[in-house]
């Protein structure tokens, strides 16, 4: 716009006429160039990656900025169908407006122009941002309201969890509870598939649904019922629970495909019985206070991905001075800047030399598993859990 008719002339008979195809990579960031296109017909997508930063259509160009200042490609562009382009060099463009001042004013003007309409568009982007941040923020924090304010004292016992989310918001979650008139500590991991705000949602209803099913009895009449929490078998309680759990998500959110992996326990403080449901979850590790290590297998699948689905009850006695660790994927799944994950062995090294107070133990696994990083990304959600049975001795 605002070229003479014998600039615009000159260039024409100068251009150089592509026809591409769907699809076709036109230019990449980062590389260099020389050559400045319009789109005569046809369609473009300006992309970072997968981020699409603009789609341009007929009467358009592109590359006009490696022309102008023979820098690099700041963004990759690819046709989004069938399209015609003209490709005009830098030192044809240059040549054609050297004799007319009024030529490159014009262009000047036009480039200025778009950088104004570029300016325009990050401002409204940055609004929409900052709006996404502060819901994002509240989010969070009703997140973290899903899990326990407190840890209850057990006499005996002590418990420790760690909870850091990858993102704002998280898919992991935990849940430490005493189950009414009963003698019984319920304790939960769990973790949703998926990442971000799906997944948090997701989150909130296995655990709500969890520890309301586990205090308040079964919801599904479809499954036998008959052990009243807080009176019947601790077994009798984590199927209830769990088979109430898995029913309602795989049925009434079948269409978002979502589940958990969730290791659920009851612990009988006096005793020190565990009766445990591991649905799919990383195997939870006792390192005994005698020497060795037991690992709690998985009993059965994941919750919530088929209505129908079956719960093997497994035992397991913590003598004093014994730790049992559980935790989630984002522990030996963590990786390093070479992209190799931490491991269970890496685990069992670290808790080799950890101290056996809870606290202290998780705070060695969290350094070890940051120091393995090497400041690479968390890229999922790191949920711990710690529960130890006090040696007679102990001094706490």
């Amino acid at each position: 716009a605002g070229l003479e008719e014998g600039v615009l002339q000159e260039l024409a008979t100068k251009a150089e006429t592509l026809r591409v195809r769907d699809s076709e990579i036109i230019m990449t960031l980062g590389e260099s160039g020389s050559a400045m296109y319009f789109i005569v017909t046809g369609s473009v997508r300006v992309h970072d990656g997968e981020v699409t930063l603009a789609t341009l259509g007929a009467g358009e160009v592109f590359g006009e900025m490696a022309v102008l200042d023979s820098e690099v490609r700041s963004a990759s562009v690819t046709t989004l169908d069938d399209s015609l382009l003209l490709s005009i060099e830098r030192d044809v463009f240059y040549e054609a407006l050297a004799n007319d001042p009024h030529a490159l004013k014009a262009v000047l003007h036009s480039v200025l122009q778009r950088e104004r309409e570029i300016v325009d568009e990050i401002k409204t982007r940055s609004t929409k941002l900052l709006a996404y941040e502060k819901e994002l923020e509240i989010g969070r924090r009703i997140q973290a309201d899903f899990l326990p304010g407190s840890i209850p004292e057990i006499g005996g016992w002590e418990i420790a969890p760690w909870f850091e989310a990858a993102r704002e918001v998280a898919g992991d979650f935990y849940d430490i509870f005493r189950l009414e008139n009963s003698p019984y500590v319920a304790i939960v991991i769990g973790d949703v598939c998926d990442k971000g705000v799906g997944a948090a949602l997701f989150m909130t209803l296995f655990r709500s649904l969890i520890r309301a099913s586990s205090l308040y009895g079964c919801m599904d009449a479809s499954i036998d019922a008959s052990a009243s929490p807080g009176a019947g078998a601790p077994g009798d309680i984590l199927l209830n629970s769990l088979l109430t759990t898995n029913r309602y998500i795989a049925t009434t959110h079948v269409d978002s495909s979502m589940f958990a992996s969730v290791f659920f326990a009851l612990l009988d403080p006096a005793s020190g019985e565990l009766v445990y449901i591991n649905a799919g979850h990383e195997a939870p590790m006792i390192f005994r206070h005698a020497g060795g290590i037991d690992l709690l297998d998985i009993t059965g699948g994941v919750v919530g991905l088929f209505p129908v689905a079956s719960y093997g009850v497994q035992t397991a006695m913590l003598d004093p001075g014994d730790l049992i660790f559980s935790y989630t994927d984002g522990v030996n799944e963590a990786m390093n800047p070479a992209g190799e994950q931490f491991g269970d062995e890496r685990i069992l090294e670290t808790a080799a030399t950890a101290p056996r107070d809870t606290q202290p133990f998780l705070e060695s696994v969290l350094d070890a598993v940051r120091d393995f990083a090497a400041g690479a990304e968390q890229s999922d959600d790191i949920t711990m859990l710690a529960l130890r049975r006090l040696p007679p001795d102990h001094d706490g």
